[in-house]
């Protein structure tokens, strides 16, 4: 048995598609089916069922599934390990950021993990929450940041932290003399997202309990975006709590202090990657730098 009869027997499994399997490799489709089919012959059993929908694991392949991935979790530290001990760098782990790197803590996560493991390439890669999950599947990220309640059967995502989100309003767009209310906010315009971004998500939902419409002027998905149009004025937006107050500080904007939201910040990493004993030990990383503890 060979480590990339291994390799495409996940591939296989995450896509569950062998024409999709095969592009992914870089091979054929008839090469991917023979491997598999020569896995198969040297174990005994069938791992593999086709169906309508697919590819789809059979009782030992579901078995097996997690042994294939511990076996390439270690092949991968045994080969790190021997290139740390000669003094190369082996091997590249991208972090998806869906957010500013200061509000992630870039700077102290990459003394950790270069710490922690000095012989791999750390690489910080600029995503959006509505990417993540894909850019996961196609491999451009290994693990991410992202915010919201997003969830996948393929990605295994943790709860590291909350944050609070706010509306800010530029002074020379309120009605002189007017009190803050939802139906004032919604007839005012708005800097947007008409994608599925989780800020703007749960104020949708907020106003639709309330049978309120936005008045949308521009759509936006770009943080530093949103600040400098609303610090020209032209509409009031929803921020991160921190992002609102620097807002307010620069220009005359004001914070919506009534009314505030919540939302979980979560790290997200493929299931077929969970075996991965470094990306285990990178989340880790990641998820102690968010703990309590680490702020005090």
């Amino acid at each position: 048995m060979e480590l990339y009869q291994l390799k495409s027997f996940l591939e296989i499994i995450e896509t569950q598609n062998l024409t999709r399997a095969a592009n992914n490799m870089h091979i054929s489709q008839s090469a991917l089916s023979s491997q598999i089919r020569l896995l198969e012959d040297e174990l005994g059993l069938k791992l593999f069922a086709r169906t309508a929908r697919g590819m789809v694991l059979t009782e030992y392949g579901r078995i097996l599934h997690s042994y294939a991935g511990e076996v390439l979790g270690t092949a991968e530290m045994f080969l790190s390990k021997a290139r740390e001990m000669s003094g190369r760098k082996c091997g590249t782990c991208k972090i998806g950021l869906n957010t500013d790197g200061g509000f992630l803590k870039v700077g102290r996560l990459s003394r950790a993990l270069t710490a922690a493991f000095p012989h791999i390439n750390f690489v910080f890669v600029s995503s959006q929450t509505i990417r993540t999950p894909e850019m996961l599947r196609q491999g451009l990220i290994d693990i991410g940041f992202f915010f919201g309640d997003f969830l996948a059967v393929d990605i295994v995502s943790e709860v590291i932290s909350h944050f609070v989100i706010r509306v800010v309003i530029p002074e020379t767009i309120l009605p002189s003399g007017s009190e803050i209310s939802w139906p004032v906010v919604a007839g005012l315009p708005w800097i947007w997202s008409v994608c599925d971004c989780p800020y703007y998500q749960i104020v949708r939902v907020k106003m639709d309990e309330l049978g309120l419409e936005p008045l949308i002027l521009v759509d936006a998905m770009d943080e530093s975006v949103v600040k400098e149009l609303v610090l020209d004025g032209q509409g009031l937006a929803i921020l991160r709590e921190d992002e609102a107050r620097d807002v307010a500080q620069q220009g005359k904007v004001a914070i919506w202090e009534d009314v505030s939201f919540t939302l979980p910040l979560r790290l997200g990493i493929l299931k077929s990657s969970r075996a991965n004993p470094m990306l285990e030990s990178v989340a880790a990383i990641i998820r102690a730098a968010w703990s309590p503890a680490s702020s005090e």
